[in-house]
């Protein structure tokens, strides 16, 4: 149901892309040529529109494939404003950077051709200023009338999914909680029936939703009411009231949606697979695989290399330093688990004392600790000493985003302790993450910071590694208990 509905919404979100960045490309151009703003070199005069509209295919491919890497047409589809904002912009840029690239290369490449097949054509830098401005403007705009006139059809009532939940327990309220993501489908939830709670309660979901009364209430609900979807969220102890419930409802025009007891077991994706025609249900199946795996390791090959660069002379100052004021090497090496717990060595920028843990055995820091150097707590508090890491991301052992990798003997700790702990390495670890950019760092409780991580891990996209690398630019380097 909620994907035909968003398949719909799919739809009509790459129309207004296509539409608005077409609009965005003859309009630029006409502004920038026409408008006489922007001075027309007199020696070049005025490109032919023919020229440009050649280019124009390449300009949208390289859009919307960007936006499906986003996760613009397969993730949830609402986000804020902000968000979105920034995600156009990023795809504009990238879009614009990747075309210049690819004319550089063709002018460069059809200069040993034939005059006849030599490439002489530059897109304009005034075009593609303009261009800039108005493509995230445009695709921006276009995306909120979207919403907004979704808004205001299922404000007067039309095409509304009225939902009625049977069992108000751990997995009713989830359920509740998913549908409430998508309230700009129209999905609408009446109420709770259950057995446990008395009628007109409310449950603390979404701003509050009812409970209509008991199970044994559902047949006059939904005679009184406009419901169009029952969800069954019963365990298997209920077996009978389920076995009731669906009794009941197959005497209505509703349609009827069983979830299984295996919801409460679920953890990260549940995945349907096939084993030679009997279905097997992957319980604890990341997100991250196949094009988008690819997607997410290029980028970490881009942006580590990238940055290493970019640091290098700034890593020479601080190895500099770290030798002046203390005995011992510069870089600290130690052995992290990561990936389906696989373990690596670790580089960091040393900030204790040579032998730090000779005495004490392996134990985790604190923010007053004894043993750091005289600029260890600065390179900490800045988190400066995590930057050689990236050499970690270049290599493959970590990723840019993703959960903090801790050393083979307190995991061997932590998953005695906790639950499920060891499903964090479904993934590559990270230099920053979901917990981290909500200021959770290693002097947190590991129970807190594990659901931040088994949040990170349901719902990646690139476009929240791209939102945990923004926030982490922005805050996410200082730690405010040094």
């Amino acid at each position: 149901m909620i994907r035909r509905q968003r398949s719909g919404l799919i739809g009509w979100f790459l129309l207004s892309d296509f539409l608005g960045i077409l609009i965005s490309f003859f309009y630029s151009y006409g502004f920038r040529f026409y408008m006489y703003i922007i001075p027309v070199n007199p020696e070049r005069g005025i490109p032919p529109l023919k020229s440009y509209a050649l280019v124009f295919p390449l300009f949208l491919a390289i859009h919307l494939v960007i936006f499906f890497l986003q996760g613009f047409y397969r993730t949830r589809l609402k986000r804020t404003k902000i968000d979105d904002f920034f995600l156009v912009t990023l795809n504009a840029v990238l879009t614009i950077l990747i075309i210049q690239a690819i004319l550089a290369y063709l002018n460069a490449y059809s200069q040993g051709a034939a005059p006849l097949f030599r490439m002489t054509f530059k897109l304009s830098h005034g075009f593609l200023a303009v261009y800039f401005v108005v493509i995230v403007l445009m695709i921006s705009f276009l995306r909120n009338q979207i919403f907004y006139f979704m808004k205001k059809r299922y404000a007067k009532g039309m095409n509304l999914k009225s939902v009625l939940i049977v069992g108000a327990g751990d997995m009713g309220k989830s359920v509740a909680e998913k549908l409430s993501q998508y309230k700009d489908l129209g999905f609408v939830v009446k109420g709770f029936l259950d057995d446990d709670l008395s009628e007109g309660e409310v449950v603390d979901v979404d701003g509050g939703i009812p409970v209509l009364g008991p199970l044994s209430e559902l047949e006059p609900v939904l005679e009184r009411e406009d419901v169009s979807d029952v969800y069954v969220a019963l365990d298997l102890n209920n077996y009978g009231k389920i076995l009731e419930t669906l009794k009941v409802v197959n005497k209505y025009v509703v349609n009827v949606r069983l979830i299984p007891d295996l919801f409460q077991l679920l953890t990260l994706k549940a995945r349907v697979e096939e084993l030679d025609g009997f279905p097997v249900i992957s319980v604890d199946e990341p997100p991250l695989r196949g094009i988008m795996l690819l997607a997410k390791r290029l980028m970490d090959i881009l942006v580590s290399a990238t940055f290493l660069l970019l640091f290098l002379p700034f890593l020479l100052l601080i190895a500099f330093l770290i030798k002046i004021t203390s005995k011992g090497t510069v870089l600290y090496h130690q052995e992290r688990m990561g990936l389906d717990g696989k373990k690596f060595v670790m580089h960091k920028f040393r900030t204790m004392v040579s032998d730090a843990e000779s005495q004490t055995g392996p134990v985790m820091y604190s923010p007053d600790d004894p043993r750091l150097i005289k600029i260890g707590k600065f390179l900490r508090k800045f988190s400066l000493d995590e930057i050689p890491q990236l050499i970690n991301v270049l290599k493959g052992e970590m990723s840019l985003v993703g959960p903090r990798p801790e050393r083979p003997v307190f995991v061997k700790e932590f998953r005695e302790k906790i639950p499920k702990y060891m499903l964090r390495h479904k993934v590559k670890s990270g230099i920053t993450g979901w917990a981290q950019v909500h200021g959770l760092r290693q002097d947190t409780p590991i129970d807190k910071r594990l659901d931040y991580d088994f949040y990170y891990i349901q719902n990646w996209s690139l476009s929240l590694d791209l939102k945990i690398l923004w926030k982490t630019l922005r805050k996410g380097f200082i730690d405010k208990s040094l």
